[in-house]
């Protein structure tokens, strides 16, 4: 859905006149209305992890230990890193971390040498220690705060500039979100429909990008090497 049709949506339920556009609109109650849902958007995008909102980033490395801003190496709208996706995949390793303050002093105490590599992330930068060789190809997964996308399907947003700006996250979730916060706003029994909508990101979030399947009996069911016999109708 876009910035449009989610405020004409939720109006059509409020009783509000029904808007031909948002953005530029000088009507009070749909400026309000839009303010409400990017409220709702950006809350909503820190609820969880989000698939639609985790992205690849790739780095060539510095022989430096300050590899630089991670909003500039995660350029789509960088606001976490997925923990855990750091990978070294020149030399094929996980890079280490993050590391606390203390670890991060104790180990600069230390002369320490390659090639398991660890980071700390302060004041917004990527740290590396030990320093590394340049040019080795680095990765990691992160989570983005732009939750709208533009019509030419390049440009990501927080906010919106356009009524067709696309909304990246669960549109119903946004519609109900949108409606307690417009509820709350004016001042009516709202309480109800926020119970229900968290009780949808709740269950959204336990279903988005699928989970992996626990095995409580300790079996891999994953594919391995080996020889498969068919069930039944053997050839005897």
């Amino acid at each position: 859905m876009s910035v449009l049709s989610v405020v004409q949506y939720v109006c059509g339920r409020t009783n509000v006149p029904t808007p031909s556009s948002v953005l530029g609109n000088t009507d009070t109650q749909i400026i309000q209305m839009l303010r409400l849902l990017e409220e709702e958007g950006n809350d909503l995008a820190l609820r969880g992890p989000w698939q639609a909102l985790t992205y690849e980033a790739t780095h060539t490395s510095l022989a430096l230990e300050d590899q630089g801003a991670l909003a500039t190496i995660a350029t789509n709208g960088f606001r976490d890193v997925k923990n855990g996706t750091m990978w070294d995949r020149t030399n094929k390793l996980p890079i280490i971390g993050p590391l606390s303050d203390q670890e991060w002093q104790q180990m600069k105490a230390m002369t320490t040498t390659g090639p398991r590599y660890r980071y700390r992330i302060r004041g917004g930068h990527w740290l590396i220690n030990p320093t590394p060789t340049a040019g080795y190809t680095w990765a990691f997964e992160y989570f983005s705060k732009n939750w709208m996308l533009g019509i030419d399907g390049t440009t990501y947003k927080q906010y919106a500039t356009l009524d067709t700006d696309t909304i990246l996250l669960h549109e119903d979730l946004v519609l109900m979100g949108l409606r307690w916060r417009w509820k709350k706003e004016k001042g009516l029994d709202y309480a109800e429909d926020m119970r229900t909508y968290e009780f949808q990101v709740k269950d959204a979030l336990a279903h988005d990008g699928s989970k992996a399947v626990l095995q409580m009996d300790g079996g891999m069911h994953e594919a391995r090497p080996g020889i498969f016999v068919p069930d039944m109708s053997w050839n005897l």
